[in-house]
């Protein structure tokens, strides 16, 4: 983006950038990001080139509390009585008494939020929604994205860009609770990564409903030893196992055993 001379010129490219990465422009503060991205204080003015760093800082340092399209979680009780985090996509304003307004709402009193994972979408009030951003840590940093790389090339690859892509990973998306990571390159990573992401620990925590049961009614369980026979595990290995795969799953008295198992059973040194 480069060579835009005129404030309506450059309102109209940031509109049309917006509605490319997916985004929806009326959640964003167009002036702002004009004023931001495209400075005249730079030396460059309107028609200066527009840096790839610059735009995401002002895309989100502008971006209004709630807008239609904007991804959000939610809590989603289930039939069973579990309690689920579910992410969406914000389709439409409320009032108290559940219906629409006309036009865009200044502030708002519910919202509609479509989702993927669920039998139906989800109507609540707004205090009731976070934005999606608040679950996940965005990294940028070279060092810290490939950090750990094992291949001969020395970096992580693009995840989304196809098996024979050579193309690096520039961001890294952080699950902040579960320390589910995902790296992509900077055209791949959009809004609906960090919901693909979010779901991903929910269908892991789904499918652990029964050992963080088990193990809630009975924690010294994960301490049991281990099989004599090569070709069978113990029930304590199982949950072990699966400790350590998803620790942020593992109740408080389990995981305090678990520790001091570890430290009882640790090799000594020397």
């Amino acid at each position: 983006m480069s060579g835009y001379g005129s404030v309506r010129t450059v309102r109209n490219a940031i509109v049309e950038k917006l509605t490319a990465e997916g985004r929806e422009p009326s959640a964003y503060n167009i002036t702002g990001i004009a004023r931001d991205a495209f400075t005249a204080r730079s030396g460059g003015g309107y028609g200066a080139a527009l840096e790839a760093e610059v735009w995401r800082t002002a895309v989100d340092k502008h971006r209004r509390p709630y807008g239609i399209g904007d991804l959000v979680r939610v809590m989603v009780s289930t039939k069973s009585g579990h309690v689920e985090l579910h992410y969406g996509k914000i389709s439409q304003f409320r009032k108290a008494n559940g219906g629409a307004y006309r036009g865009r709402p200044v502030k708002p009193h519910s919202v509609y939020v479509e989702l993927d994972h669920h039998t139906s979408g989800w109507l609540g009030p707004l205090t009731e929604i976070t934005p999606a951003l608040d679950d996940f840590e965005i990294l940028r940093e070279w060092a810290a994205i490939h950090r750990g790389a094992t291949n001969g090339d020395g970096y992580y690859r693009c995840l989304r860009c196809g098996f024979h892509s050579y193309k690096g990973a520039e961001v890294m998306i952080l699950h902040k609770v579960s320390g589910q990571r995902v790296r992509l390159c900077e055209e791949r990573f959009t809004d609906d990564e960090l919901g693909r992401l979010g779901h991903e620990v929910l269908f892991y925590e789904r499918t652990s409903r029964q050992t963080i049961a088990e193990l809630t009614e009975n924690p010294e369980a994960i301490t049991e030893p281990a099989s004599d026979s090569h070709y069978e595990k113990s029930e304590g290995q199982a949950y072990r196992e699966w400790a350590d795969a998803f620790p942020w799953m593992v109740p408080a008295k389990a995981a305090e055993l678990y520790v001091t198992w570890k430290e009882q059973t640790a090799p000594v040194a020397g």
